[in-house]
């Protein structure tokens, strides 16, 4: 997945359920739940505690089990910048060959106009209460590199 926040890349994960959702903030969510707190609060509690090593980690502890198992998985991050998806890249091909494993990568790249993006925010806010300041978002678009194949896809399929 590649977007911004609220670009529609969770949406897009919740309705293609044969991947394995490999994703940071379903981690925080569900410290939330634990907590019995927001996700933004849950968020604030990880970044004050420099909690973030521990998340990243269970992270990548989850993507790669599925390549050491042969799940199709599904990153739900937002990958905005080229060099740090072809790092990414070069590190699941690498871990993948190493042991004995083949990757297809595959890119969903949600390239929509920044007020569809905005709405879709205010009403997750509504709903679910987890916030993003504006700023985020606004420094989010700003440092978009719209994806090529030649960062190491096999695929992209753009959404706008």
């Amino acid at each position: 997945m590649i977007g911004v926040s609220g670009s529609g890349k969770t949406t897009w994960v919740n309705s293609h359920k044969e991947y394995v959702v490999c994703s940071t903030d379903s981690i925080i969510e569900q410290l939330a739940e634990s907590m019995g707190v927001s996700y933004t609060e849950a968020f604030n509690y990880v970044q004050n505690k420099k909690k973030f090593d521990y998340i990243t980690n269970k992270f990548f502890e989850k993507i790669r089990e599925c390549i050491l198992n042969d799940k199709d998985f599904v990153i739900d991050r937002t990958h905005l910048k080229r060099n740090i998806r072809i790092s990414l890249i070069n590190e699941l091909k690498t871990f993948a060959i190493e042991h004995g494993k083949h990757l297809e990568l595959f890119a969903v790249s949600f390239e929509l106009p920044q007020n569809t993006i905005f709405e879709r925010l205010k009403s997750r806010e509504r709903k679910t209460g987890k916030f993003i300041p504006k700023e985020v978002i606004l420094g989010q678009i700003n440092s978009f590199d719209i994806p090529t194949a030649d960062e190491g896809f096999d695929k992209i399929d753009r959404i706008n």
